[in-house]
């Protein structure tokens, strides 16, 4: 009898959180619908790991992506299966569309949304219209168990409903892909995917070239939102007119009816807005009362207050709109929707007489979370073999009062440099206080929430931004208590469509104050390709992008192209920007990128040009997914004189590895980069993702998260990297010269242990860059066949000062991927081991 199958460590680690995943969707009352659309990954994850012959486990992985290893016949089988699975999740999903009209009733963990707080940002799809998904929404808790959805794009009202929250499906509540959150109840209204107000010329056409983005600011603008205990007032502009809307609900004998109280301006050109829309239904107005009459309910919508020449229109017999004429006066007024049985319509008459107020919001509302938690940092985690550098752990507040996740995506200092902010995925933003010498209290403080998978944070003059799937966000705290009242939109200029995997990474700036950050092409559930559709999204003109924007938040570019998921950055005080990736579609390695302005780093989608694909420009190098780098963080520069010998030099942060490495550059004569790197010997709470260094203490600090493909051992981790003073001891440059490579060292070393042979040892291979995920590692000398080849180090030579050497290779050519192995002895005795990964793109 054979044994069943095993897979290996990480492989049935990865198959048994899927059953486990699946099993506790399965028992909250999961739909058909989704356990369809959950099997249809699973399919790609365990063909993936069961045929894979790199026996490795990615959650961006699938069979499909893995093709090129597995016979057509294998190939053909996986596509039946994996078509069969979308085929039923998509007829299902229309039956139980047409079957339950309004109401959608989905599994909701809520551990993950907070019922103390107002609103959520997300892309959230609602029942009706058809195709009714706010791509950059916001979900307002507006009372009685309701919730409105406002699209900062469109600047529409997309819809309200009863009975529940938002559900938690998608990568940043419960990890799943191809998902993302929908409303959870019995929705009431909706407007169609279009603006939410007219044009000049009073048409609500969507003028732009892609579906996705802010409309044209001459038109209109958001401008963000004010929030104060559990009322949210959002704010914007339509043609020069300032616009503030209260969301609300009142309820009366088991009814519920939506209001939206508006303070305008005086209006400097006629205004038009769409309030709610039936199609099909039958329309009635009389007065200030328009009522659409649909097959089984009936739509009541009811102004209160408004000025004269302020008024309700029907158009088609389905929409309601909201009249404004020029020269309107300064007003406050509202907007009362109901919607319900025929029978229960006199119930609304009573429900729409509410007097327009609108809320206190400009000042500042009251403490949401005056309590602070307290740690205690530990010294010493580890130290560098030299002694030269140690590692502190500034503890997280995982253990809070209100049970929130923490999982850090940003992170920078305030002024005074004892004072940090940090947001996280879950859109959460911590201030700690406390940090010195000693770590003995580090104070954690809240101070916002609500927004869109935040995964990168700078500060400029003490004042917090934050980078987030829906915009560049600036904070203010309006009464100064130590808590956000403000979230300002300060720029939200790029695109974001449905996919789960359209991450927007990090957040930097440089010395003229510009911005930097970077965005991932939709890769589809199962890691193959880009924007299959639906909550995979799709592929538009910002997808995998690095930006740039202006100090002033106005001017947005894109300064290269070309990327999969660059979680991280880097940005030199002069404006040199570097990135890295992670391993997948059209990225055989993880990379690290030397920018230049319209570079084409090479990740292929159905927009890229070919005079694009015909000018990649190759990484300054690659690093090995095996023993390196699966999945790369961001750069840092060492900017700081009281860090050691590395002032101006760069360092790579690898989130897969948990590792930090010094970059060993080298710039060529045409004006490319080649170099690699060499690994700090040092462990971190967490991953290795965002760093800066701290202009008080001179110190890196090193935020991380632990999500997807990494091994770092906690969910969350702050930790200092901190030079003693001691001396260093460690390769510090490479350089590629005719026949050999030269590496310098911070100590001289001793001749003996340089002259033998015997202390160094090495391998070269290639990768195969194509449209597959990933790559195996292939023989330089026999390019089909798969490994390593070893290198032949035939002498060495030691220069006068003893800290250069020059170490001979047979055969010296360009590689993608090159390994040299040493252990040295310095001058006054002290052992060096370290091994340097690099690529050589050119030989002298």
């Amino acid at each position: 009898m054979s044994s069943p199958l095993r897979l290996p460590g990480a492989e049935e680690k990865a198959v048994d959180e899927c059953d486990r995943k699946e099993g506790c969707m399965r028992s909250r009352g999961r739909t058909t619908v989704e356990f369809f659309c959950h099997f249809d990954f699973k399919i790609d994850l365990m063909i993936s790991l069961l045929l894979n012959q790199k026996m490795y486990y990615s959650p961006f992985m699938s069979a499909r992506s893995l093709g090129h290893l597995f016979p057509s016949a294998l190939r053909t089988m996986v596509r039946s299966i994996r078509s069969w699975a979308f085929l039923t999740c998509g007829a299902l999903a229309v039956v139980s569309a047409a079957h339950g009209q309004g109401r959608r009733n989905n599994p909701s963990n809520a551990s993950l949304l907070q019922e103390s707080f107002p609103f959520q940002g997300a892309c959230v799809s609602a029942v009706f219209p058809e195709k009714n998904t706010a791509m950059k929404g916001l979900a307002i808790r507006v009372g009685n168990e309701s919730s409105v959805l406002f699209d900062t794009e469109l600047l529409r009202m997309a819809a309200g409903w009863s009975g529940g929250y938002i559900t938690t499906r998608g990568v940043a509540f419960d990890g799943g892909h191809g998902q993302h959150p929908a409303i959870n109840g019995d929705q009431k209204f909706g407007t169609s995917f279009s603006p939410g107000w007219a044009d000049a010329k009073g048409l609500f056409l969507d003028p732009r070239s892609e579906p996705y983005g802010a409309l044209p600011e001459e038109w209109c603008r958001w401008t963000g939102l004010y929030v104060s205990g559990m009322d949210v007032v959002l704010a914007y502009t339509v043609h020069g007119t300032k616009i503030y809307e209260h969301p609300s609900s009142v309820a009366d004998d088991g009814q519920v009816a939506f209001v939206r109280t508006f303070k305008i301006d005086a209006t400097k050109q006629p205004l038009l807005a769409r309030l709610c829309e039936v199609p099909g239904a039958k329309g009635d107005l009389a007065g200030n009362t328009a009522t659409l009459t649909g097959e089984t309910n009936v739509t009541i919508v009811t102004l209160n207050g408004a000025p004269q020449g302020v008024a309700l229109e029907i158009r088609d017999n389905s929409l309601v709109l909201l009249k404004l004429p020029k020269g309107a006066p300064a007003t406050t007024f509202n907007v009362v929707i109901w919607s319900g049985a025929s029978a229960e319509r006199a119930k609304a008459v009573k429900l729409a007489r509410v007097k327009p107020s609108m809320v206190n919001f400009d000042k500042g509302g009251p403490t949401r979370w005056p309590e602070s938690v307290v740690t205690k940092g530990v010294l010493n985690t580890s130290a560098t073999p030299d002694g030269a550098y140690a590692t502190d752990s500034i503890t997280a507040p995982t253990d809070n009062p209100w049970k929130r996740r923490v999982r850090f995506g940003g992170m920078d200092f305030f002024s005074d440099g004892k004072r940090a902010a940090l947001c996280t995925h879950d859109g959460d933003i911590w201030i700690v206080s406390g940090i010195d010498e000693g770590l003995d209290k580090l104070t954690w403080k809240r101070f916002s929430s609500g927004m869109y998978e935040t995964l990168g944070l700078t500060i400029v003059d003490d004042v917090i931004y934050t980078s987030g799937r829906d915009q560049i966000t600036r904070y203010h705290d309006l009464n100064n208590d130590a808590e956000a009242d403000f979230y300002e939109n300060f720029n939200n200029q790029y695109m974001s469509t449905e996919g789960f995997h359209e991450f927007v990474f990090d957040l930097q700036r440089d010395d003229a104050g510009n911005f930097y950050f970077a965005k991932a092409n939709p890769v589809n559930s199962g890691g193959s390709g880009f924007g299959r559709g639906g909550a995979n999204g799709q592929v538009c003109s910002h997808s995998g992008c690095l930006f740039r924007l202006s100090k002033d938040g106005k001017q947005l570019e894109v300064i290269a192209r070309g990327f999969r998921a660059p979680n991280g950055i880097g940005v030199r005080p002069d404006g040199q920007a570097t990135t890295s990736d992670n391993e997948g579609t059209w990225v055989p390695a993880t990379p690290i990128n030397w920018i230049t302005p319209g570079q084409f780093c090479g990740v292929i989608n159905k927009l890229t040009p070919k005079e694009s694909t015909d000018s990649w420009v190759p990484p300054l190098c690659w690093l090995s997914h095996a023993d390196y780098d699966n999945s790369g963080g961001g750069q840092v520069w060492v900017t700081s004189d009281q860090w050691g010998p590395f002032q101006g030099e760069m360092l790579h942060e690898s989130y897969g590895r948990s590792s930090l490495f010094l970059v060993l550059k080298e710039a060529l004569p045409n004006g490319a980069m080649q170099g690699g790197v060499v690994r700090f010997p040092l462990k971190f709470t967490s991953s290795v993702m965002r760093a800066h260094f701290n202009k008080r203490d001179g110190q890196l600090y090193i935020a991380g998260l632990s999500e997807w493909q990494s091994n770092a051992a906690k969910i969350a981790g702050f930790d200092r990297v901190r030079y003693t003073g001691k001396p260093v001891y460690s390769v510090r440059g490479l350089k590629v010269v005719k026949g050999g490579v030269e590496l310098t060292f911070t100590q001289p070393l001793a001749a003996d242990s340089a002259a033998d042979l015997q202390n160094f040892s090495g391998k070269r291979w290639n990768y195969d860059r194509a449209e597959h995920y990933g790559s195996p590692e292939f023989s330089v000398a026999e390019p089909k066949k798969r490994g390593r080849d070893p290198l032949a180090i035939t002498q060495t030579k030691l220069s006068a000062d003893g800290k250069t050497l020059r170490i001979e290779i047979a055969d010296l050519k360009p590689v993608m991927q090159q390994s040299i192995k040493f252990s040295l002895t310095a001058k006054d005795g002290t052992s060096i081991a370290q091994e340097v990964q690099h690529t050589i793109h050119a030989v002298p």
